[in-house]
């Protein structure tokens, strides 16, 4: 993740010097992602330079084969609007006007979703730059007790008001250190949009990785929104986005230049203090975002080699074989991660720190009320040997459950394994599989299984944060 970058040419002596000398802090933010927080010229240029109909072309090819959040190629055939079963046509006849008001009632509605979903995508963005976490708080004995170390160390009176101004630009800090986080995600939304996502590697892929695909967390956004440029529409909204970002960026540096500056003897050493405290604090917000944008990586890749199969021209029996692979490397994948996330989750709850007594069942009114303590303490004892007896066999049960589903997808993720690699070897044209084809399938099964591990590391993380806390 990004980090602060400390542009100033001050030397460490001056650093810790109590001259009032002007700092300029907005030089240490204002090198993240500038380069796409673009004019309308700008869309215009490289909405021209993109060649998105080719791109969007193939994918019409492949709408019947959409799937869910992998793309793993389903066939998802829309009905025919014709009945073929028979029943009577029941259809209702309007005139012009209320065809007219009905269209605008539904544009109407489309409008209200559309903006309802988006609103509800940023409000957790806004909400996280916007709140003050509780390690910033008065109250937070932490925080007061290394702002009092940081001034009584330097020779600063710890006042009451230098504590809190010196708060305030910790909180300005943070919020500085926030909105970086989530320009590296928007940025990596819209570099996935321009097929500028993936770094070029050093060996050659055998699949195009400039091409522009729109992450699925955009288009979704849109999903009952009839627009005619989606491109477009995708573009303004990220770039828009970004800017937004950039100019809470730069007001938060500006106040922040302005609030050190009004600090008699701040220094950038004690900023550095600051910024560290918070860091520690935001690890699980860098983590959550490095996923997001991992989880696009992987989309990207998933989609790409998908379009590169289709390109192959694949005929039905091809297709469905890509198709049944796909899902039965997705089961198999994600039901080898739920053992392994159950295994951890048992340990953790085994564990010392989730002992019974800790636990919120621990206390029962009923045992609670006896006044005899021997009586008392030996219904606890049974009601505890039931209570940690049943959980163990509860655990029990989970992992019997999750290894038997387990086992069955691994076999049938080994069934269409053989599948492949008879089609690889037939001497039937129409069962036959290129090696092209052979080495795409490949590669798209390891990308969705990749993406699976990202998903379950990140709930494994959450386990071990927690056991620590």
């Amino acid at each position: 993740m990004a980090e602060f970058n400390n542009n100033s040419s001050t030397t460490s002596d001056q650093e810790d010097s109590t001259d009032t000398q002007q700092f300029d802090y907005l030089n240490q933010f204002d090198d993240i992602h500038t380069d796409y927080t673009l004019n309308n010229n700008d869309i215009t240029e490289l909405m021209e330079d993109i060649d998105f109909d080719n791109v969007y072309s193939m994918e019409q090819e492949t709408n019947e084969y959409e799937t869910d959040q992998f793309n793993i190629m389903h066939n998802t055939d829309d009905d025919d609007d014709d009945d073929d079963n028979g029943t009577t046509d029941k259809s209702v006849t309007l005139n012009p006007a209320e065809e007219q008001t009905i269209s605008e009632k539904l544009n109407q509605l489309s409008t209200t979703i559309v903006n309802t979903k988006k609103s509800m995508a940023l409000k957790y963005m806004k909400d996280e730059i916007e709140k003050i976490p509780d390690y910033l708080m008065k109250r937070n004995k932490v925080f007061k007790q290394m702002i009092y170390e940081t001034l009584s160390t330097r020779s600063i009176p710890t006042s009451t008001n230098n504590m809190e101004d010196l708060r305030k630009i910790a909180i300005l800090i943070y919020k500085i250190m926030v909105i970086q986080t989530y320009q590296l995600l928007w940025a990596a939304y819209l570099k996935s949009g321009m097929g500028q996502l993936i770094i070029p590697s050093k060996t050659q892929r055998s699949y195009s990785t400039i091409l522009p695909i729109w992450p699925k967390e955009i288009k979704i956004l849109f999903q009952s929104d009839k627009h005619k440029n989606e491109n477009e529409t995708y573009f303004n909204f990220i770039n828009g986005q970004l800017h937004e970002l950039d100019d809470q960026l730069k007001r938060n540096q500006k106040e922040l230049n302005i609030k050190a500056n009004h600090f008699q003897d701040y220094t950038l050493s004690i900023q550095k203090i600051i910024e560290t405290y918070i860091e520690q604090h935001l690890h699980c917000l860098r983590m959550e975002i490095e996923h997001k944008i991992e989880l696009v990586q992987y989309d990207y890749h998933i989609h790409v080699l998908k379009l590169e199969f289709l390109r192959q021209k694949p005929n039905t029996f091809q297709k469905q074989l890509m198709q049944e692979l796909c899902h039965s490397k997705y089961e198999q994948e994600t039901t080898e991660q739920e053992v392994s996330l159950l295994k951890q989750q048992v340990t953790y709850y085994s564990s010392s720190s989730q002992s019974f007594e800790c636990s919120p069942i621990a206390h029962n009114p009923l045992i609670d009320s006896i006044q005899n303590p021997d009586i008392r303490q030996q219904l606890f004892q049974q009601y505890k040997d039931v209570a940690k007896q049943s959980r163990a066999n509860i655990f029990a049960l989970y992992m019997k459950t999750a290894e038997e589903q387990r086992d069955e997808y691994r076999n049938k993720h080994e069934i269409n394994l053989k599948k492949m690699w008879d089609a690889y070897n037939s001497t039937s044209d129409n069962d036959k599989i290129s090696s092209t084809m052979l080495n795409l399938m490949h590669q798209r099964c390891m990308k969705i299984s990749g993406r699976i591990k990202s998903i379950y590391k990140l709930k494994a993380q959450s386990i071990v944060s927690n056991s620590k806390s």
